[in-house]
């Protein structure tokens, strides 16, 4: 537990550094951890083999993520993301296609799946951070996330009864899902109230805020139990040890990854 602690205070200070500075720096820093989050995907799923190393279909899934991230840097637009996931898709085909038969088909697919599930979907709390208008003060809502986790298993610990997902995750209860929403909704109000009170923004921001971080425990919540399904199907522990007490990459932000391009849309229509 202390070793997670400490781990976890590390990875605070970290995340507010690399949200304040913005820019080339956070968009580095998410590189990084796409790029290992890639990889602990593509060994749960079966791309990368135990006993090999690095195999072309993941060469073509780190060539799109550098892709990604250019594009994502130089011109600022999602619209754009849409280049990198065909020519990933692509890329990753037509390694298949030319080794035949050395890779499976669901090891192309996985290849994509484990490209869109990480990299992209990570890459929006650049996204967030770069809005005009709102993007330094909304891009650490994905965050929130860690927030609903740690009220739900208080809450979970105290009240919990009901389970929410007894075969994926019998530790879950409802109660503790309901605690980490609350918690989530709460923590937006203070803060859409701290930003009207400061007049960054007008106080319609409160209640946008308090829509914006339920909907993220949800998903959330989701994503966390996504993440674990995935570790079941392929009977592993953690997606990796880079993390100390914590695991891997997959292992701290599953939750993170499916919250942010949610946000980014919702921020996009509620946020003006």
């Amino acid at each position: 537990m202390k070793t997670r602690v400490i781990s976890g205070v590390i990875i605070a200070i970290s995340l507010l550094v690399v949200l304040l500075a913005g820019g080339y720096i956070m968009a580095g820093v998410l590189f990084v951890l796409s790029c290992i989050a890639y990889n602990e995907l593509s060994k749960a799923c079966g791309v990368h083999t135990k006993d090999k190393k690095i195999n072309i279909l993941e060469m073509m899934g780190y060539l799109g993520i550098a892709l990604h991230y250019i594009l994502m840097v130089i011109y600022g637009d999602s619209k754009y993301f849409i280049i990198s996931v065909m020519f990933t898709f692509l890329a990753v085909m037509s390694a298949y296609v030319f080794s035949f038969p050395k890779y499976k088909a669901s090891q192309a697919i996985s290849a994509v799946f484990c490209f869109v599930y990480a990299p992209v979907m990570l890459s929006f709390i650049y996204m967030l951070r770069i809005a005009d208008g709102y993007g330094p003060y909304i891009c650490w809502i994905p965050f929130v996330a860690w927030i609903c986790d740690t009220f739900a298993y208080l809450a979970g610990r105290a009240f919990g009864k009901h389970k929410l997902a007894p075969v994926l995750s019998p530790k879950k209860t409802i109660e503790g899902s309901i605690g980490g929403m609350v918690a989530s909704v709460i923590t937006g109000a203070v803060f859409g109230y701290i930003l009207s009170t400061f007049k960054v923004h007008n106080n319609t921001i409160i209640p946008a805020f308090m829509l914006i971080t339920f909907a993220a425990s949800i998903v959330a919540q989701i994503g966390d139990l996504a993440a674990s399904g995935i570790k079941r199907d392929h009977d592993i522990k953690d997606y990796g040890n880079i993390i100390p007490g914590h695991g891997g990459i997959m292992d701290r932000f599953d939750s993170v990854i499916f919250v942010a391009p949610m946000i980014y849309a919702l921020a996009a229509l509620l946020l003006k």
